[in-house]
């Protein structure tokens, strides 16, 4: 059953975009600050580090351990500021600015000579790093979390980090933990201490998080299994490092149950905090690498409709935007709407698309009419937007181009039914000749045969000769018939094959024919039919040669013929039912036959 034309969606009126620009152009301020705001956090983390915080974090530790912190915050922050700035605000960059500013939280909740709310606010920050950064792999590159389990993932981790923030801000005294790092003496939030309750919290925490971070590294295994290649070149720079900061941070919760209390100068422990940093600073590498290949990507897509010709060869598009997005896998489908199927550029019907095996499927319109559908990585995101007005003439003259495509192919398709049953009404007509007319005619001469026989033993001479007269007019008409017989449809043709009808045709040929190459193998029934009427009609004096040339029968007829190109239309006809092209001349002809085996 036809499959109507998917329902387009109703296109957003010119003013909407003008009276959001200024919003727009708020937000963007908004994360600008936010990112020198983070700039200033990292700054001050720096600072904290080298003073307050020298012996209770990692930053104030070591040289070490203040570039690693330096580098994953930093980095985060400029990959969301890249993110942000470089296309429409998504998702993703916000992410990463706020996963850098809560990165340098546990620097500043050890700043506990200054203002009490600043290191309290900064324990509440600390605990939304890794819920975050959960979020920002899983929706990376499109925005959004693809898979159920991600999204409950993403759920789970923020639901529990705000309960063990709220439970802990409210009820933790930072002086009673034995287990605290930095913030030991100041929580402004604490309604009432329950020592108990807060040390329940953290095991409760710690483990929670271990079991995210594991769920975690399943489900961006998950995707990276089921992801096409192309998919996976995108995900492999943000996902791998994913993975290690994830295994860091459950290292973490294990080394903690077994020592306690949290030393920044603890070799294991740092040693883990090494590890999760560096995974995080090749995170915002890596997503900062995919913007620059999406630019990449998007100058690709314009240098193609720089080069658009009016009239593109059939799948130039298709190659030159798979070329474009690194996507071998592009297909592109052209909606026909007065025959309500999907055809490919050479107008071949091909089924339509359909969002498996990590596939996407991005409809394009122009003026409210579908005009294709693009299967693609579903890693590309907003390929929609990367093909601009002129792309899509583009697609709509290749779309154009396919329908006729496909109207010549219907028509070659026609063709090649009606020579099928000519053929077939010949193979039928030939069969009934030979067996009923012939063989009737055969009984009829083998009786006036035995009736002479009779009237000659009797001295019937008028008798005698009368039969003779008649049974020489018998052959006569027998041989007409085996000749006509012949001439509809050769039995050697279907019993033998194209070489043995040749030459039994040179053998009965009026005159000579010489047969220079025929190959001795069997070609498809119509091939056959279509190569021997060409020869049969093109003879003369000949010399004919049969090649097989990279799938198509070559046939080749030097003839001296009266070089009449009458004849030569049933065989035009009947070689571009398939496919093929026959070229007569005044000195004989070549005739192109493409053929299945």
């Amino acid at each position: 059953m036809a499959r109507a034309e998917p329902p387009l969606a109703v296109p957003a009126r010119r003013a909407v975009p003008v009276r959001l620009a200024a919003p727009g152009r708020l937000a963007s301020s908004a994360r600008v600050a936010a990112g020198l705001a983070g700039l200033a956090a990292a700054a001050g983390a720096l600072a904290l580090a080298a003073g307050p915080g020298r012996s209770t974090t990692y930053a104030g530790s070591s040289a070490a351990g203040a570039v690693l912190t330096v580098c994953a915050g930093l980095g985060l922050i400029a990959a969301g500021l890249v993110i942000c700035l470089a296309r429409r605000p998504g998702r993703t960059g916000d992410l990463a600015l706020l996963a850098g500013v809560c990165w340098f939280a546990p620097v500043w909740s050890a700043w506990q000579d200054g203002p009490p709310l600043i290191p309290s606010i900064a324990m509440v920050a600390a605990g939304f790093t890794f819920p975050l950064i959960v979020h920002l792999v899983l929706t990376h590159p499109t925005g959004r979390a693809g898979s159920a389990p991600a999204r409950a993932l993403a759920a789970a981790v923020y639901a529990e980090a705000l309960l063990a923030a709220a439970a802990l801000a409210l009820f933790r005294e930072p002086y009673f933990d034995p287990g605290c790092l930095a913030n030991c003496t100041v929580n402004a939030f604490l309604v009432r201490s329950l020592p108990t309750l807060a040390r329940a919290v953290e095991i409760g925490d710690r483990w929670f998080t271990a079991a995210a971070a594991a769920a975690m590294i399943v489900v961006c295994a998950a995707r990276l299994a089921r992801a096409s290649w192309p998919a996976r070149q995108r995900l492999l720079p943000v996902t791998v490092p994913a993975i290690g900061f994830a295994a860091a941070v459950a290292a973490h919760s294990v080394a903690l149950q077994r020592i306690t209390v949290e030393d920044p100068f603890n070799a294991a422990l740092f040693a883990i905090f090494a590890i999760g940093s560096a995974a995080v600073a090749l995170l915002a590498i890596g997503l900062i690498s995919g913007v620059a290949r999406a630019r990449a990507e998007r100058r690709a897509v314009a240098r193609i409709a720089a080069r658009l010709d009016q009239a593109p060869a059939p799948g130039s598009l298709q190659s030159a935007l798979a070329a474009a997005l690194h996507d071998p896998g592009l297909q592109i489908a052209y909606w026909l709407p007065g025959r309500q199927r999907y055809v490919d550029a050479s107008g071949r019907l091909v089924p339509e698309p359909s969002t498996t095996g990590g596939r996407a499927v991005t409809r394009l319109t122009r003026n409210e009419r579908t005009i294709a559908a693009v299967s693609h990585s579903g890693a590309v995101p907003g390929i929609e937007s990367q093909i601009g007005p002129a792309i899509r003439l583009g697609l709509e003259n290749e779309r154009l181009q396919a329908e006729l495509l496909a109207q010549l192919e219907e028509l070659r398709a026609s063709r090649a039914r009606i020579v099928q049953t000519a053929d077939s009404e010949r193979r039928g007509l030939e069969r009934n000749l030979h067996d009923g007319a012939q063989q009737r005619l055969l009984a009829l001469s083998y009786d006036i045969r035995l009736a002479r026989a009779a009237a000659q033993a009797d001295g019937d001479t008028p008798a005698e000769t009368a039969l003779a007269r008649a049974a020489s007019q018998t052959r006569d008409i027998l041989e007409e018939l085996r000749d006509l017989a012949h001439g509809i449809y050769p039995a050697v043709l279907a019993e033998a094959g194209i070489g043995p009808a040749l030459a039994t045709l040179a053998d009965t040929a009026p005159l000579p024919v010489q047969i220079l190459r025929a190959e001795h193998r069997r070609y498809p029934a119509p091939v056959e039919a279509a190569a021997y009427f060409a020869v049969a009609e093109a003879i003369g004096h000949a010399a004919v040669s049969l090649t097989d040339e990279g799938g198509r029968l070559v046939v080749t007829v030097q003839d001296n013929g009266s070089g009449d190109a009458a004849p030569m239309l049933a065989a035009a006809d009947r070689v571009g039912a398939l496919g093929g092209s026959l070229a007569p001349g005044t000195a004989g002809c070549r005739a192109e036959i493409p053929c299945a085996s």
